[in-house]
């Protein structure tokens, strides 16, 4: 039965655990620490030890505990190869027609991602700039007008 007391099949059961319901499928981080990473499946909680990365910290936000990053970092592109990365350092780099601005590295408890910045020809001198966000199998594509000039983006440092 779930919590309005209709009968909904075993697999769609959730779990009553410490005080709190959980939805089957539902994966929740507890303890002040983070140290525990819970899922709920057929109607009973199973558990494993968790710990937040090097550069985290264990914090609730918006109702939900988890593993956040300690600091923020911002990298932006001004103009057609004027670059600022993460760590502050700006170059010059007017060439490639396809650039990786973001992404994450390595093995990684956060969401993939991939933030690259394409030149498509258009015309017969001149270019747009295509910002491409892929996550999660989705990847949404921004063209860029001739008078965006400044692109900004922020991510959690890692």
């Amino acid at each position: 039965m779930d919590t309005t007391g209709v009968c909904v099949p075993h697999a769609d059961c959730g779990c009553s655990f410490e005080g709190h319901y959980y939805r089957s499928g539902e994966t929740v981080i507890l303890d002040a620490d983070c140290g525990r990473r819970c899922t709920c499946s057929y109607g009973s909680m199973t558990c494993s030890s968790h710990s937040c990365g090097q550069h985290e910290s264990c914090r609730v936000e918006d109702g939900v505990r988890g593993c956040t990053p300690n600091s923020f970092a911002t990298c932006w592109i001004r103009g057609p190869g004027s670059y600022h990365t993460f760590d502050g350092v700006m170059y010059q780099y007017p060439g490639a027609c396809r650039l990786t601005l973001a992404k994450v590295m390595g093995s990684s408890n956060h969401s993939h991602f991939r933030v690259t910045v394409e030149k498509v020809p258009q015309g017969p001198q001149g270019f747009s700039n295509v910002l491409k966000f892929e996550a999660e199998g989705r990847q949404v594509d921004i063209e860029m007008a001739s008078s965006s000039t400044h692109v900004r983006g922020e991510c959690g440092a890692k």
